[in-house]
Parts: C-alpha cells; structure tokens; sequence
C-alpha cells in the first residue's frame, strides 16, 4: 500500500494516545465557531477540530480499535463553552503581593506611582533584613495559578526582581518572560547599565525553565535616549521582542494628529534629546510614540502596553512598524491616565490589538475577562457599532494576544485552535445557544460580557493543570 510521506508527517497514524475534549460550543478562533464540537489532543498538540461526530469518524480510521474504545470512554466533555487558552498581553506577576496598591484612590498618575513606591520599597527593605525571603517568587507564582484558573495559559509578564523569573514556568504556561529595564540615565548605562543587563539576560538563560525571554525598555519617562537606542539593537541581535509602557501618560501626549512626522519632526528631530523628558521640557510636541519612531525602537517584534495617548499619527505609526497594543483599561482608571484607549479608533483603523490585566498593583484581578467587558463598554462608549464586536474581542483574548508577541505562527503556535497547534485549551461555564445565529451571537455576548470567574477548566501543553468539577477526576 502507497503511504503519502506528507500526510504521514502531518497525520502521524496508528494515533495510541490520544484525549477527546468536547463541548457544547468551540471557539477554534482561527476558523468558524462549532457547534457540538470536539478537540482531539495527542503529544501535547491539537490532532483534529470539528464537530464531535467528524473527529470521532476521523479517529475511527486512525487508531486502533483498543486505543479508540480507551479514548472514547475517557471522552472529557464540558456541557459550556471551549476556546483557546486566553493569553494576557500585559502583566507584571511578581507584584500579586502588592494589591493593596490596586485598592486605592489616586488624584493622578503620579500619586499612584507614589503609593507604589511606599510598598515596594517596604517589601524590599523586609528582604534585605531577610534575605532568605523570596517575596517576588512566592508572589510571583501565585499570580500564574490565579490565572491559570481564570483559563489563561499565556502572558506577557514582565520581571523587575529576578527571583520571579520562572513565575510562568512554574505553571507550565507559555508567553515571555521580559526583563524590565528602567531608571538608567545616559552616562549610567553605558558604564554600569549595559553590563547589568547582560548579567541579568544570563541569569534567565540559565533559569532553563523560562518559555521565552524578552527585554522590556520600561517606559520613556524612566529611561533616557541612549538605553532606547541600545536594547532594540541588543534584543534584535539576541532573537528577543521587546515589551514597552508606551502612550499611557498625558506627559507622552503629542500636538500633531493630523500631521505626518516626515512634516513635523523636522522642527525636533534635528537636535540630539538626552532624553524624551528633556524634548519636552524645551517645549517641543511631538509624542513619545514619535519620539521612539525616529530612535528606531519600534518594529515588528514590539508590542507596547496601554496606547492611551495615541492620536491618529500615532496610531499610523504603530500600525506602520507592526507594533502591537496590549490595551489595559482597569489599570488606566487605577492609575488615572486621565483618559481611556481610543479602542474605537484602534479597531476601525486596523491596528493589532489585545489585552492585558496589568499587575494586582493597578488592577482589581488577573482574570483578562474583567478587561474585555471592559473593552466592550469602552468600544461601546466611544461609538463602534459595528456588529462584530464580540468576535474582535475574542480575537484580542486569543490570537491577538499571541500575535504580539509573535506566538501566532510556527510549530509551538498558540491562541488558536487547529491541527499541529499547541494544545492550550480553556472551558467555561457559560450557557449556550446553537439553535440559530442569535443564539450563538448571544451566547459570545455573554462570554465577553460575563466571562469573568467562569472558567472551570484549563489544559496547557495537552495538560489538564486546572479542573473545577468541569471533569470526572
């Protein structure tokens, strides 16, 4: 008999191993939604998705009759709703310890950086009397199994101590790991900051542990020009993305939204800044987004946190680069931006989208669903009216959010469920409705609008790290 070696590499058969996971609606993402629909994992990969019946004819013909007939008995079905595991864009894990922060009442962004401060620095005073406290760790990883059991299974965690290191590890979840670089003048850097990084970046290589390690330049405010221009340079030449706070402070906002820069930045551009603090102190206008375009930090293998001080040249620019936005509304309104993510400007213009929670610090949880609800008002709020919200919503929990952190595509791709993907699944117990097309729109309304603290189950990798009665132990 002729075997097609293509086939046998794509559709590796006899299939001995195999779990079924089925539910009474599946969200593949990256095709139409299923009604009755089922997911066959193997190796820690998805083997087939479709409807429950043509996945178990499929496997019919590609296990043995004992494999199947174990297989079959030991089907998981969820009586709710399937979708990839959501992944949360924009998170700091290590500050989970620190929500009494997000509690409070803040007059603008300054007083919250403040508050911040005052706990942070207490914790860090109580380790220094206490070295063998691992404050951030034990913090840290315990803001990965909050979210794991909120169905993600995913993040873009960003890592100031370097003991909270291996937080998403500590899970088995997948996303990156950024170092947060911050607080660096010019002259600093180049004697002592360069080197610390490097110390740092092999401190995290020597973890093992850790999905994937990438560099986070904190923020325009915190950092002066030079580190701006060196740790692109340095994550391109090391194959990492780069991670920044950008646009979320009303000192980053510029005064040309209906002006190209190729116009306007020769009237700042011309003169070497120490420093985006500096340019503005001498009264130029140009925004932050801007200011790091002309640097050459922005790229495809960026994706920034918050974008609320985004105009429409702004906006041209990150969609021009390739640059991502993680949107974090909650964190916006605890730490007073001042204003909220021109979401409806995001979504009709066409810019990469997902969301982030942000860290217990600056916000109520880390359940991402809070934030979509979120999104939806906003959206809402701001004048987007086109019927398709839910489903771009959705996307920015999924495949947006892998998108961004380039984990949409490859072997090892996430956010999505189809043949070949990485098996990270996430079931909730949302009512559903098949019956027509208004049942099913009404049945995404309500997981946008009322996902949150429904999951009841995830798996990670072909894993179930997180059942809550979804499952027969």
């Amino acid at each position: 008999m002729f075997t097609d070696p293509i086939r046998a590499l794509a559709h590796p058969t006899p299939l001995s191993e195999v779990t079924l996971y089925s539910a009474a609606m599946v969200i593949p993402v990256t095709g139409p939604i299923i009604p009755e629909g089922a997911v066959a994992v193997s190796n820690r990969r998805v083997v087939h998705v479709g409807t429950r019946q043509w996945v178990l004819d499929i496997l019919k013909d590609e296990m043995s009759n004992d494999s199947y007939r174990k297989m079959f008995n030991n089907e998981r079905h969820w009586h709710g709703l399937m979708t990839p595991g959501l992944i949360n864009a924009h998170t700091h894990l290590q500050y989970t310890n620190m929500a009494s922060v997000g509690r409070g009442e803040y007059r603008n962004f300054r007083d919250w950086e403040e508050g911040f401060n005052v706990v942070y620095d207490k914790l860090q005073k109580e380790k220094q009397h206490n070295p063998s406290l691992m404050t951030w760790k034990t913090s840290a990883y315990e803001g990965a199994r909050m979210m794991v059991e909120a169905g993600t299974t995913a993040a873009a965690d960003i890592v100031t101590d370097i003991e909270a290191v291996g937080a998403l590890a500590s899970q088995g979840m997948h996303g990156i790991a950024y170092w947060e670089v911050m607080g660096w003048k010019n002259v600093d850097w180049k004697e002592e900051g360069y080197a610390k990084l490097l110390e740092m970046l092999g401190h995290m290589m020597d973890n093992g542990r850790v999905p994937s390690i990438g560099i986070s330049p904190h923020a325009p405010y915190s950092l002066e020009t030079e580190p701006f221009v060196d740790l692109p340079d340095i994550a391109r030449q090391l194959n990492m993305r780069l991670h920044i706070h950008l646009a979320e402070t009303p000192m980053e906002a510029g005064n040309h939204a209906d002006t190209l820069t190729t116009y306007s930045a020769p009237d700042w551009n011309a003169n070497v800044w120490a420093s985006y603090s500096e340019l503005k102190a001498h009264g130029m206008t140009a925004s932050a987004i801007q200011f790091l375009d002309q640097l050459g930090s922005l790229g495809p293998d960026v994706h920034i946190a918050h974008g609320v001080w985004a105009d429409g040249e702004d906006r041209r620019i990150l969609r021009q680069r390739g640059v991502g936005v993680a949107v974090c509304p909650r964190s916006n309104r605890i730490t007073v931006t001042e204003r909220d993510a021109p979401i409806r400007d995001y979504m009709e213009e066409g810019n990469l989208l997902a969301i982030g929670t942000d860290s217990l610090s600056s916000s109520p949880s880390l359940d991402v669903l809070d934030d979509a609800a979120k999104v939806y008002d906003l959206a809402t709020a701001q004048g987007y009216r086109k019927d398709d919200l839910t489903h771009r919503i959705i996307r920015m929990l999924t495949l947006g959010g892998a998108s961004v952190m380039g984990l949409h595509v490859g072997p090892h791709r996430i956010g999505q469920i189809n043949a070949g993907a990485t098996a990270d699944l996430a079931f909730f117990d949302i009512p559903t409705d098949t019956s027509s097309p208004q049942g099913v729109e009404e049945t995404l309304h309500n997981f946008v609008r009322h996902g949150a603290g429904s999951a009841k189950a995830t798996v990670i990798s072909g894993n179930l790290v997180y059942n809550n009665g979804a499952f027969a132990q």
